[in-house]
């Protein structure tokens, strides 16, 4: 499970979503993909069910989904939005 800080807020859209960090005042934008990947991770979902759920969605090769979920986990380690560890 996602284990967001408690100072983050998230919503979303059709068009995406947008993380805040309430403690930095950073808005972080996501496209469809990321906030599609955001939602399951704070749902639960394994990394392993995060790809075959991106294969699915967005018609993407397996390893397409795998660099995709660890970029998108490095950014979000980046900016605190995801503890690192």
């Amino acid at each position: 499970m996602l284990r967001k800080p408690d100072r983050t807020r998230s919503v979303y859209t059709a068009d995406g979503g947008a993380i805040l960090d309430i403690e930095s005042g950073r808005m972080f934008f996501l496209n469809p993909s990321a906030s599609f990947i955001f939602q399951l991770l704070e749902r639960g979902f394994s990394d392993g069910q995060v790809m075959d759920q991106l294969v699915e969605r967005f018609a993407i090769s397996a390893e397409q989904a795998r660099g995709d979920l660890a970029a998108f986990r490095d950014a979000l380690t980046n900016h605190s939005i995801l503890p690192s560890g």
